[in-house]
C-alpha cells in the first residue's frame, strides 16, 4: 500500500461494514474489516419465548436483536405482527430492519436521523403516547445499559428483559494480526470506525494482547455515539481533547463523510 494512502479499520459486525467499505474504497482508502464483536443468535426452548401479542411496546436495542428474535419466534412456525403492538428502536437504520424482518407495518418509534440514537432520545417519543404503556418487552444481548428499563420502571410499568443474541470478543485471525503489526512498525495510524462500549472493549483486549495498545491510542476514530468517547479516553487513558475524533449517526453516508473530514483535517 502506498505510505500516503489513508487506512480506514472497521469494526461493525461481519455483513455490517459493506457499504461503508466500498465508499471508501472508491474515495482511494485502504480499508480493513475487522469485526470487534461475533453475534450469535441465541436459540431458546419455544415456551421461553415471550410473544408479541402480550406486550404493548417492544424495544430492539439493534440489528441483532432484531434478527435474533426473528430467528426465535420462527420456532413456532408461521407468524404475525399483532398490529396492537408498537415496535421501536433506537434510529431509522434499525427501524428499517424491523419493518424488513419482522413485517411490521404499524409506525415504529425511533429518533429520526440528525437527532441522537438511544434511550433517552428515544423517552420523549414514549411520553407523548396517548395510549398509556403497561407492559414493555426489551429484546437486547446479554447484557447492556439499564437506564430505559428503569425509567419505565420508575413510572410503574412493568419491564421484561429479553436476549435474543449474545455478543463474545472476535478473534483477529493472523493475517489481520500481522497486517496490524506492518503498520505499527511502518509508523501508520490509521482511523477506526467504533459503534459501541463492548466493541471498544473487545478491541482494547486485543490491541493489549498484541503489544498494540499505543498504536492503537494514536489512530484517528470515528465514533457513532458522544457516549462513546470518554469511554475510549478511560481505555486509553488520556484526556479526550487529546484524541482525535470525530462523532457521526449510525447512517453509512454520515459514517462516510466523517472519515472524510478526518482525512481532509490530515491533509491541511
Amino acid at each position: 500500500m502506498d505510505q500516503n494512502q489513508p487506512t480506514a479499520i472497521l469494526t461493525r459486525p461481519a455483513g455490517r461494514n459493506t457499504v461503508v467499505m466500498n465508499g471508501l474504497l472508491r474515495r482511494g482508502w485502504w480499508v480493513n474489516e475487522c469485526p470487534a464483536l461475533e453475534i450469535r443468535e441465541v436459540i431458546k426452548d419455544v415456551v421461553d419465548i415471550p410473544q408479541p401479542e402480550s406486550f404493548d411496546l417492544i424495544v430492539f436495542v439493534s440489528r441483532a436483536a432484531v434478527t435474533g428474535y426473528q430467528s426465535q419466534l420462527a420456532l413456532n412456525n408461521t407468524f404475525d405482527w399483532p398490529q396492537s403492538t408498537l415496535a421501536a428502536c433506537m434510529g431509522p437504520v434499525t427501524a428499517s430492519v424491523i419493518r424488513r424482518v419482522l413485517g411490521v407495518t404499524t409506525p415504529i418509534l425511533h429518533p429520526e436521523s440528525g437527532h441522537a440514537q438511544d434511550s433517552e432520545a428515544l423517552w420523549p417519543l414514549l411520553m407523548a403516547l396517548e395510549c398509556p404503556l403497561k407492559k414493555v418487552l426489551i429484546v437486547r444481548g446479554q447484557d447492556g445499559r439499564e437506564w430505559l428499563s428503569e425509567r419505565l420502571k420508575q413510572y410503574g410499568i412493568n419491564v421484561k428483559l429479553h436476549q435474543a443474541y449474545s455478543r463474545q470478543v472476535a478473534l483477529w485471525p493472523q493475517q489481520l494480526r500481522d497486517s496490524f503489526q506492518s503498520l505499527q512498525q511502518k509508523g501508520l495510524n490509521p482511523t477506526w470506525l467504533l459503534t459501541s462500549s463492548h466493541s471498544i472493549e473487545a478491541i482494547y483486549k486485543n490491541c493489549i494482547e498484541l503489544g498494540l495498545t499505543d498504536w492503537f491510542a494514536n489512530s484517528t476514530f470515528v465514533l457513532t455515539h458522544e457516549r462513546l468517547r470518554p469511554l475510549l479516553g478511560k481505555l486509553l487513558n488520556r484526556p479526550v481533547n487529546q484524541l482525535q475524533i470525530v462523532i457521526a449517526s449510525p447512517e453509512d453516508a454520515v459514517i462516510l463523510a466523517a472519515f472524510e473530514e478526518l482525512s481532509a483535517s490530515r491533509a491541511v
